[in-house]
């Protein structure tokens, strides 16, 4: 994949996310959502290593912060979707205030 093809890629997915958070709300769907943009993989590091991306640079999320975002259990963690969304509620603030 050429740099062009790779940042128009990402640029859309990122968008996608985002629509999905202001339409929804929900952690877990825009988390289920990315998963669906990803697409299947074998590679939980990997997956985790670009869920952490991508939310961070969606939702100006420091990667620290992002990180969290592991501990969902489709990506390999221990928290369930409902632990997940009260465990992150707070930490997308989309879209930014001006």
């Amino acid at each position: 994949m050429r740099d062009d093809e790779y940042e128009e890629d990402r640029s859309r997915i990122i968008q996608t996310i985002r629509m999905c958070w202001i339409a929804e709300q929900s952690i877990v769907s825009v988390l289920r959502k990315l998963l669906a943009e990803l697409g299947p993989s074998d590679d939980r590091a990997g997956i985790a290593f670009q869920v952490v991306n991508y939310m961070a640079r969606a939702f100006n999320i420091r990667l620290a912060v992002a990180r969290k975002f592991t501990r969902w259990h489709p990506i390999g963690g221990d928290l369930s979707d409902d632990e997940a969304e009260v465990r992150f509620k707070g930490f997308i603030a989309w879209p930014p205030e001006a």
